[in-house]
């Protein structure tokens, strides 16, 4: 019996040092992630003063969806025109004024180029087309998609009169009763870049170029919200969590399924001696580029080049006229003034 008991104690000191071994090695797990990202997350010397870093979260701000414009003076208040902020992996340094805005990316342009590393954007492009990507490829795909539009041979203006009065007839369509103008200037816009891109506009009650619109709005719309943002803080975390933002890359299949299918079609007619649109410059400068071992022109860049064209035009443009609009049915005097100015522009004199 006494060797029994002996045996049982013994196993409860057995038990007892190795939860307490197991204790010790999660404390000492838990110090050194703290300390590594103490290190990690530390601001260099000079570098712009910001808020009290926690640890692993980085900077905790009130920051609601929008982001609240009073935190923003707060913290200008509190630190100056510029400052900096950490939200997680992500460090951002502000700047506020017309003159330090001016001085960062007019006169410092060269510095300030880089775009910055956004793992949402970087696991949508992989580092390719404009938004995402740096150095000589971003040089590279910058020079020739401003080239290739001079080139093209397309007028900007005639496009965006045509489109006009397209957009006009389809707001007369609802003889004077209010309505929702959100995806009838989205479609307007969307058909210029459409025109200049693909060679070709869609009607505006077409269903796939719906939604491919719809597609385009939601994803800005999640990539900008807070499941977005909880992504491009904790990529390694996000990444395995369920929630709205894995529509971002279903939507981002779908939308490249959609520009595949149109470029497929482009090759199959395509005409090296003429240069109908964006896609055929593109198709052009790869054949004329293959044996160039450091050229970035292939079909993936295409791709993505083609879709940033949408995303950064359509939905940009669109949300601009919108406020036009509606800042000039709030002030009837601004409106007043601006069909004055327009009308003198077309006709040679001012309005009523």
């Amino acid at each position: 019996f006494q060797a029994a008991v002996g045996a049982e104690d013994a196993q409860h000191l057995i038990n007892g040092d190795q939860h307490l071994r197991g204790s010790t090695l999660f404390v000492i797990l838990v110090v050194l992630l703290l300390i590594a990202d103490h290190v990690k997350k530390r601001r260099p010397k000079n570098f712009p003063p910001g808020p009290l870093l926690f640890p692993f979260v980085g900077t905790v701000v009130d920051f609601k969806q929008p982001i609240h414009l009073e935190c923003v003076f707060q913290l200008i208040g509190r630190y100056g025109n510029i400052f900096s902020v950490q939200f997680g992996n992500l460090t951002f340094v502000v700047v506020n004024g017309y003159q330090l805005v001016k001085e960062a990316l007019v006169h410092q342009a060269e510095v300030f180029a880089d775009r910055p590393h956004i793992p949402l954007l970087r696991e949508i492009f992989k580092g390719l087309g404009l938004i995402s990507s740096n150095g000589h490829i971003w040089r590279q795909q910058r020079k020739f998609v401003l080239s290739a539009l001079k080139s093209i041979g397309i007028s900007f203006e005639e496009r965006i009169q045509e489109e006009s009065r397209y957009l006009t007839e389809a707001i007369e369509e609802e003889k004077g009763q209010p309505f929702d103008p959100h995806y009838k200037i989205n479609s307007a816009v969307s058909n210029i870049i459409c025109s200049i891109t693909f060679g070709e506009r869609f009607e505006y009650h077409d269903s796939q170029f719906q939604e491919l619109l719809h597609l385009l709005a939601e994803t800005l719309l999640l990539i900008g919200n807070f499941w977005g943002q909880l992504y491009n803080a904790f990529p390694w975390l996000m990444r395995w969590v369920p929630g709205p933002h894995n529509k971002i890359f279903k939507h981002w299949k779908k939308l490249k399924y959609f520009v595949n299918g149109v470029i497929a079609k482009h090759k199959e007619d395509w005409n090296s001696s003429e240069t109908r649109d964006f896609i055929d410059c593109y198709l052009k400068e790869i054949k004329k580029s293959k044996d160039d071992s450091i050229s970035y022109f292939n079909e993936e860049n295409l791709l993505c080049s083609t879709l940033d064209l949408f995303l950064t035009g359509t939905e940009t443009s669109a949300t601009t006229i919108r406020w036009a609009l509606l800042y000039m049915a709030v002030y009837p005097k601004i409106q007043g003034r601006f069909c004055n100015g327009l009308k003198l522009k077309l006709t040679g004199s001012p309005g009523n």
